[in-house]
């Protein structure tokens, strides 16, 4: 790397601001937070400069070079200027001088076409519709009707106070996010992430339909460190899709799998993608607190996952890889210490109760110490220089989308339509529960169609989030429910992003293979309702009642997933077998004894049904054709 950019001084430049926003961040981790607007607005300059220095280098007109580096002069102007007059704002609230505005329009339309050229029209749109909702809003009709905000109000919300652009999003993204992010970097550039894969395929890649269960684990320890979905597919499905089909799953089904995998990295503790650190933020409690209650709603999603790919390779027969082909484990439990950085990171947080930057910072460290251990992944001059710049293109997605969405939430507070539009959802919903969770279900999904997830949390934090919590939901089950339905989008079609990157991989139809992961990982979709009912799957409660709701869900997400593929232990089942399996499921989810012991009865009945009739095993019927999986 460093011999390509010799030549280049953008790159240098790239180069340079890149390892400045990485040492920034090692010593505010390391000496304390710069107070005020100061530490958000040094991070959200460096990261615009780095990330429109990287779209010039990829323009490919002339007249588009020229826009980029009208858009970074724009935003440069207005972030140091911001921060030249921090120290001031406190001893002038209320008034916005002519440069104020200038300067903090030049920063809306930078933050703009930032969102544009890195996340595409989407959210620009959303962006878009707020402000000129904010500023014409005397033309509404009923509950989005107010009187309008100035543009001197504006520019004082989102410039210059902290509940815009430089807002809550923002102060979690610049003093938690980027220590996760580079240690994120430092396990990919030095290759220490590749053992989570090496781990995975040596213990499951041997099993009944090994490959599918390699990918499953594979995704979930990846991508909680990725944190995005699309990312995820590239990183892992470029292995796990072709090891899928050689072994015989269809590339629909391979392709399914993995991005239904890659997507639920995001909900799995510690690092969940960042985006619990956010969410922490928001409810102003410990981040352990999140990674906590997030933990069994997560397992319980990978299980039905990993019960899934083996109904499927139970039901049509696949075996293993080629144990042959497959790293052998006694080696790589030599290598154990390559998990130090991740186990010392739960340690640090849950039992050493550091603080969150402390703890991202001797966990970036340990990972450069413990990768001088082993020769292969050993840190040189290149891999010192690619880690901040991995570490600043990742960190751009997430600090663009706090920043846009602190726009979008300024005009929300400005105008209040957060108030009204919970007020309306209760209203609408006539003070049932269920039917203002199906309505929030609904919004989440298609708010989070083709946007990053941590935007869509953050738009749907500040708009629908309220009005769960006034109807009585646990604060913390709220947020996690907008944040599960704002995850699985990425493979909800018609705008699926993981599953179009997948189906990319495997050479399939992507429209098909977004249905079928939303069939795979359909318990996805009802993890929400179960622990916003239930609090004892957030880990409330005694121990007993704890084991007992996972015990019952575990039972739930199996027979759905015996449902969906038609078969169940080791027998095909019928139509009317299929309806009691789902009945039995949805028995076991609702958090009722009565319900539950409902569900056992059926699940208990039809093995016992089965067992009796002796019906149609796998082992009697071979399956000669390829399955079908429409």
């Amino acid at each position: 790397m460093t011999e390509n950019v010799k030549a280049n001084p953008i790159k240098i430049a790239i180069i340079a601001l890149s390892v400045c926003l990485a040492l920034f961040h090692l010593y505010t981790a390391s000496f304390g937070v710069i107070q005020g607007i100061g530490q958000k607005s040094v991070h959200l300059g460096f990261v615009m400069a780095i990330f429109f220095l990287q779209a010039i280098l990829s323009s490919k007109t002339t007249a588009e070079k020229m826009l980029m580096w009208l858009m970074l002069g724009l935003s440069m102007a207005g972030i140091v200027y911001v921060t030249a007059i921090d120290s001031g704002l406190q001893h002038r609230i209320g008034l916005v001088y002519t440069s104020d505005k200038v300067f903090g329009a030049m920063l809306v339309v930078a933050i703009i076409a930032a969102t544009w050229r890195k996340m595409g029209s989407a959210l620009v749109i959303v962006t878009s519709a707020f402000i000129i909702y904010g500023f014409f809003g005397q033309y509404f009709p009923g509950f989005l009707n107010h009187p309008g905000i100035t543009f001197r109000k504006f520019i004082s919300l989102l410039y210059l106070t902290t509940d815009g652009i430089f807002g809550t999003p923002l102060y979690a993204c610049t003093t938690y996010v980027y220590l996760f992010v580079l240690l994120g970097a430092i396990l990919e550039v030095t290759g220490v992430g590749d053992y989570f894969t090496e781990i995975a395929t040596s213990i499951f890649g041997k099993m009944r339909g090994g490959p599918a269960k390699v990918a499953v684990v594979a995704s979930g320890l990846f991508g909680s460190i990725s944190g995005s979905p699309t990312a995820n597919v590239i990183g892992t499905g470029t292995f796990t899709i072709p090891m899928m089909k050689k072994t015989g799953y269809e590339p629909e089904f391979a392709a399914a799998v993995e991005a239904s995998a890659s997507t639920g990295g995001a909900l799995m503790p510690p690092i969940m993608g960042s985006t619990a650190f956010i969410i922490a933020e928001f409810l102003g409690v410990p981040y352990f607190q999140i990674a906590k209650a997030a933990l069994i709603p997560a397992v319980l999603y990978y299980m039905s996952l990993m019960f899934a790919v083996d109904i499927y390779a139970r039901k049509y027969d696949l075996k293993g890889a080629d144990i042959s082909h497959l790293p052998s484990f006694k080696s790589l439990l030599k290598q154990i210490y390559f998990m130090a950085p991740i186990v010392f990171l739960v340690i640090a947080l849950g039992v050493l109760k550091l603080t969150i930057s402390r703890a991202g910072l001797y966990s970036c460290l340990l990972s450069l110490a413990i990768s001088m251990v082993n020769k292969r992944t050993r840190i040189n001059l290149d891999r010192l220089v690619k880690i901040p710049v991995s570490a600043a293109r990742s960190m751009s997605s997430v600090t663009i989308a706090c920043a846009i969405a602190g726009i979008i939430s300024g005009v929300i507070m400005g105008t209040g339509l957060g108030y009204r539009l919970s007020s309306l959802l209760i209203e609408v919903s006539n003070g049932h529960t269920i039917i203002l969770l199906v309505l929030t279900m609904i919004v989440s999904l298609i708010m989070g169609m083709g946007v990053p997830t941590t935007a869509a949390y953050l738009v749907l934090a500040v708009l629908v989030a309220p009005a769960l919590i006034k109807m009585g939901i646990d604060r913390t089950a709220a947020h996690l429910f907008i944040f599960y339905f704002g995850c699985i989008s990425s493979i909800t079609p018609p705008v699926a992003l993981a599953s179009y990157a997948a189906a990319g991989l495997a050479g399939c139809n992507a429209t098909k293979t977004g249905y079928v992961a939303c069939r795979i990982a359909f318990s996805a979709f009802l993890l929400p309702y179960m622990f916003a009912y239930n609090q004892v799957l957030l880990f409330r409660g005694p121990w007993y009642a704890i084991l007992g709701s996972v015990f019952t869900a575990l039972l739930g997400v199996y027979m759905l997933a015996s449902g969906w593929e038609g078969y169940f232990v080791r027998w095909r089942v019928s139509a009317l077998e299929r309806i009691l399996l789902f009945a039995g499921a949805i028995g076991c989810i609702i958090p009722e004894i009565y319900s539950d012991i409902a569900g056992i009865v059926i699940m208990v009945s039809i093995f016992a049904y089965r067992s009796y009739k002796s019906g149609p095993a796998l082992q009697q019927h071979k399956v000669a054709a390829k399955p079908n999986i429409e």
